[in-house]
């Protein structure tokens, strides 16, 4: 089985981000679902420019980029250490169940620590009963959390 490399990606991979932004959203919305890959390009580089916070990393096997985590870090966290938090793992399907999720994982904890974060936190569907075995072999803690989410293609939290 050929080594998997995991880099911070630059502007330079936004079209192979792009292409893995895309299959995440066929597979997790369904065939057809997914947006236009231009729209999903024109997405990563503004992400990638306006520092808005989104970093990648991608995975490569045999050269080829199979596997990407969308994350971000936060602070100031408990003690001032912060947070990185995983928006999104994904893995090309070619190449599920060849540990490439969990080298992306272990480069993001590198990354993190290197840079004295103290946690990484994510979530998944809570039907996703596969991510979360995943995250569990790896030593994620389950958490007793509440996720909530403001929709702000409604009016909900406008100015009025």
């Amino acid at each position: 089985m050929p080594e998997t490399i995991v880099r911070l990606a630059d502007p330079q991979d936004a079209g192979a981000i792009a292409k893995l932004v895309h299959a995440l959203e066929g597979h997790y919305g369904g065939e057809g679902q997914a947006c236009p890959v231009e729209d999903t390009l024109a997405m990563v580089q503004a992400s990638m420019t306006e520092q808005e916070g989104t970093r990648y990393a991608l995975a490569f096997a045999d050269g080829q980029p199979v596997g990407l985590a969308c994350f971000a870090l936060l602070r100031p966290g408990f003690r001032l250490t912060g947070l990185l938090f995983v928006k999104e793992l994904f893995i090309a399907e070619p190449v599920r169940g060849r540990a490439v999720g969990a080298a992306l994982m272990r480069w993001l904890a590198d990354y993190a620590r290197i840079r004295g974060i103290t946690r990484i936190d994510l979530t998944t569907d809570g039907t996703n009963t596969g991510a979360q075995a995943f995250y569990e072999r790896l030593g994620a803690e389950r958490m007793n959390k509440v996720f909530y989410r403001f929709n702000l293609s409604t009016d909900v939290l406008t100015g009025g």
